[in-house]
């Protein structure tokens, strides 16, 4: 079967995040799992390199994704094209007269009231403008693909006429091939990898990573990667103030061969979000047996499972409890839940994603 493929991936970013891995991924995939198929993709200027030499057709487009003026003229171009199907990893945007699946990676922005900081006006101004948008693309959705369970309930919660649009993607990760092979020894610290945002939950973590240390000379130093974007300045000021500011590494914009190192030797990765839409660095850590320490009661326990320390992201005491856990924690007991990770993270593949999206694009052909 032969199938013209138009791909939404203006959320793709210059410097790759989450929702850029997920495009990138599972695009490269359909690539390679369907030869055959023509693919367009509309993607903006400055990230149109992270598909370059692959043979797909480019579009670049530098439009909002939240716009319903930009929506509609980008629909009267994709119906002049008439692509097949209208694949949108941007969660929100045109909707053309075809069939199409819409992405819906998160509902933060509508179940954070402080996702945008800590402007009231900012925030409700932000909600109600994401709700409009993301309400006209479900519900003019033929599909509606998110990667996890917890997210699926909060579409369907949100938008209840979409219950039997939505299916469960999963994800992957492609920083490691699978099986990892270990060949570098673990180091004493800890490791957390993400942004600064109000979901992620610094405050309460730096808050609890300093109070340990104020307890207890064995508390591991604490690398963290966080991405410069509007929320650094924010986190620098908690940061800044924290007791254990000596103990605290802070990178921003490493490379993935960094990243990668990283995950390699720390003695677990610390994720407390109070949100998340999947977990990708759980995963990415998991893949090459670091012990994870995650917020139960969201996305990251299906992600996790079983296999790491399981905390209350809303408790300092319980944050604190998880990273007390792993410090006092044998180099067997490590060992073993690092193998119970990495059995898990390789159930979780994007080329089980991307079969996910394929069998809806078909059906839909």
């Amino acid at each position: 079967m032969n199938c013209h493929l138009l791909i939404d991936a203006r959320a793709v970013q210059k410097n790759v995040d989450g929702i850029s891995r997920f495009s990138l991924n599972v695009t490269k995939c359909i690539i390679e799992k369907r030869p055959n198929w023509k693919l367009t993709v509309l993607i903006g200027k400055n990230s149109a390199f992270h598909l370059k030499d692959t043979g797909v057709d480019i579009l670049v487009d530098d439009s909002s994704r939240f716009s319903a003026r930009a929506g509609k003229k980008l629909s009267t171009q994709i119906n002049e094209l008439s692509p097949d199907v209208f694949l949108n990893f941007s969660m929100a945007g045109p909707q053309p007269e075809i069939p199409s699946i819409v992405t819906v990676h998160d509902l933060m922005v509508l179940n954070l009231p402080c996702y945008f900081g800590d402007s009231i006006v900012r925030n409700a101004i932000s909600r109600h403008i994401f709700k409009k948008a993301l309400k006209a693309s479900v519900s003019h959705a033929s599909a509606v693909a998110v990667p996890t369970m917890a997210t699926k309930l909060d579409v369907m919660r949100s938008f209840q006429y979409s219950t039997d649009k939505v299916f469960i993607t999963g994800e992957g990760q492609a920083l490691f091939s699978s099986p990892v092979s270990v060949k570098m020894k673990r180091q004493n610290f800890f490791l957390y990898v993400g942004n600064a945002r109000g979901y992620k939950n610094i405050p309460r973590f730096l808050t609890a990573y300093g109070r340990l240390w104020a307890l207890s000379d064995n508390t591991p130093p604490l690398t963290m990667v966080v991405r410069k974007d509007r929320a650094y300045s924010y986190f620098r000021k908690h940061l800044d103030s924290n007791p254990a500011r000596s103990n605290i590494k802070v990178l921003t914009h490493i490379s993935d061969e960094e990243l990668r190192t990283l995950y390699l030797t720390c003695k677990a990765l610390l994720i407390p979000s109070v949100y998340e839409g999947f977990g990708l660095p759980a995963l990415e850590a998991m893949a090459t047996g670091a012990p994870v320490m995650a917020s139960k009661a969201t996305a990251l326990e299906e992600v996790v499972g079983d296999t790491g320390i399981l905390i209350d992201p809303y408790s300092v005491i319980d944050i604190m409890r998880g990273m007390a856990e792993l410090t006092a924690a044998t180099p067997e007991e490590l060992e073993n839940l690092g193998k119970l990770a990495q059995k898990r993270a390789s159930t979780f593949s994007w080329s089980k994603t991307t079969d996910n999206f394929l069998k809806q694009i078909e059906a839909l052909v």
